[in-house]
C-alpha cells in the first residue's frame, strides 16, 4: 500500500491532535516496514521530522489548516503522489480530493458545544465558520472509507449523529506523551520548578484548553468552596496557552474572590510539566466533553491521582482508576477534591489503580491497529 498522512498539524503546537499525528507516524515507523508512507508536513515540522525508515518519506505541504487554501491546493498535491489511501487525522478533509480516504474524528465537541460563546469572532464570521464546520464534518464522514475514533464514546456519537454504520468506525485508543525519561532530578529539583511558577503545595492541576465546555468556571467555584470550608489554601494550577477564554475565567475568578487560589503557568516544557504533575495532590478534569483525554492518561502513568467528571469518554478511559463527580455540580466537585486532599488512603488507591490502568494504553499498539484499519479501508 502507498499511504499518505496529512501531517500538517504535527507536534505539540497542534495540541492533542498534533501529538496524535506525531506519535502515529513515529510508531508506524517502528511497526510497519512493508507499506510505503508519504507524510505531508508544513515547513516547521518538515525541518524537524527525519524519517528513519526507507519506506517513509516527507513531502512539503506548507499550507495552513482550516482554511480555503487547503481545500484548493491540497487535493492536487495529494494526487501527485498516487496514493492508495490518504489518512486525514482530523475532520478537515480535502473536499475536491477523489482518492480513497480514512479520517480520524477525535470528537464532536465543536458541533455539540460550539455555541456563540466558544468563539471570539463577530456573529457573521461565526455563522460562516459554523456552517463550514458542519459541511466539512458531514463530508468527512460520508467520503471516508473508514473512520477512526479515540474512544467508543466518540464512535457511538459519530454513528448516532451522522447515521453511520458502526461497522465503518474503528476505535484506536491513544496514550500519554510524557514519561519520566524527560526529567532528571540531578539537573533540577522539583522545588525549583514550583518556585519558577510561584506555586505552593498543596495544589490541584489542570492541563489543557480553556474553552467553555472545559467547565473550568465550575472548577474554580469548587476550589473556592473547598478553601472556604477547610480554612487553608489549596491552589488550582492551570497549565495551557493563555487566550481570550482564560482571560474571561480570570475576570470571573476576580469577581468571585477566587483569583488568589489560581496559578496560571501558560505553556510549559515537557520536563517542567512532568514535575508539575508529580507534585500535584491530584489531576482534575472537569470537562463536559472529551473524545479521549490525554492528560488523564499522562497523570495516571506518572502516578498522580485523578479526579474527574463522570461524563463523555472520561469513565471509559480511566475506568475504576479515578474519583468521579457530577460536572454540573460545583459542590459535589468540591467534596471530591476534599476527599482526595484529606485522605492519603484514597490518594494511594488512585495512584496504584492509575499506574495499572495506564499500561493499557500504548502508541505502538495504536499504530499496529491503525495499519490493520488501513488494509480494511482499501478493501471497502
Amino acid at each position: 500500500m502507498r499511504i499518505g498522512i496529512d501531517g500538517r498539524i504535527w507536534g505539540s503546537s497542534g495540541r492533542g491532535v498534533g501529538r496524535y499525528v506525531q506519535n502515529l507516524v513515529e510508531n508506524l515507523e517502528k511497526v510497519d516496514k512493508k507499506n510505503e508512507y508519504i507524510i505531508f508536513l508544513r515547513q516547521g515540522s518538515f525541518n524537524l521530522y527525519h524519517p528513519i525508515s526507507k519506506n517513509f518519506k516527507k513531502v512539503l505541504a506548507d499550507i495552513p489548516w482550516y482554511g480555503a487554501e487547503e481545500q484548493i491546493a491540497l487535493p492536487a498535491l495529494f494526487s501527485q503522489e498516487n496514493l492508495d489511501l490518504l489518512h486525514v487525522p482530523h475532520f478537515n478533509v480535502p473536499l475536491l480530493y477523489r482518492g480513497k480516504m480514512a479520517v480520524t474524528i477525535h470528537d464532536l465537541t465543536m458541533l455539540k458545544f460550539g455555541g456563540r460563546e466558544t468563539s471570539t469572532l463577530n456573529l457573521g464570521l461565526f455563522l460562516i465558520k459554523r456552517a463550514g464546520l458542519e459541511l466539512i464534518l458531514k463530508q468527512s464522514v460520508s467520503r471516508s472509507a473508514t473512520i477512526i475514533t479515540p474512544s467508543k464514546f466518540v464512535k457511538d456519537d459519530v454513528s448516532r449523529t451522522f447515521q453511520v454504520p458502526k461497522s465503518k468506525i474503528f476505535v484506536t485508543y491513544e496514550a500519554g506523551v510524557l514519561s519520566g525519561k524527560e526529567r532528571s532530578s540531578k539537573e533540577k529539583k522539583i522545588e525549583n520548578v514550583l518556585e519558577k511558577y510561584r506555586i505552593s503545595s498543596p495544589y490541584f492541576l489542570y492541563v489543557g484548553g480553556f474553552y467553555p465546555h472545559k467547565n473550568l468556571s465550575r472548577l474554580i467555584e469548587a476550589i473556592k468552596i473547598l478553601n472556604e470550608e477547610l480554612g487553608q489554601p489549596a491552589q488550582l494550577v492551570l497549565v495551557g496557552t493563555k487566550d481570550a477564554f482564560l482571560e474571561k475565567l480570570v475576570r470571573e475568578a476576580m469577581y468571585q474572590g477566587a483569583l488568589k487560589y489560581l496559578s496560571l503557568t501558560g505553556q510549559v516544557s515537557d520536563a517542567d510539566l512532568i514535575d508539575l504533575y508529580r507534585s500535584a495532590t491530584a489531576y482534575v478534569q472537569p470537562s463536559l466533553s472529551e473524545g479521549f483525554g490525554l492528560p488523564t492518561v499522562e497523570a495516571m502513568a506518572l502516578g498522580v491521582p485523578v479526579v474527574q467528571a463522570d461524563a463523555s469518554s472520561l469513565p471509559e478511559i480511566a475506568g475504576a482508576a479515578a474519583l468521579y463527580f457530577n460536572p454540573q455540580d460545583s459542590r459535589e466537585m468540591a467534596k471530591s477534591l476534599k476527599k482526595v486532599l484529606t485522605s492519603e488512603k484514597i490518594r494511594s488507591r488512585l495512584t496504584k489503580a492509575g499506574l495499572s490502568r495506564a499500561k493499557d494504553f500504548s502508541w505502538e499498539k495504536m499504530a499496529r491497529e491503525t495499519v490493520k484499519i488501513y488494509a480494511k479501508a482499501l478493501k471497502s
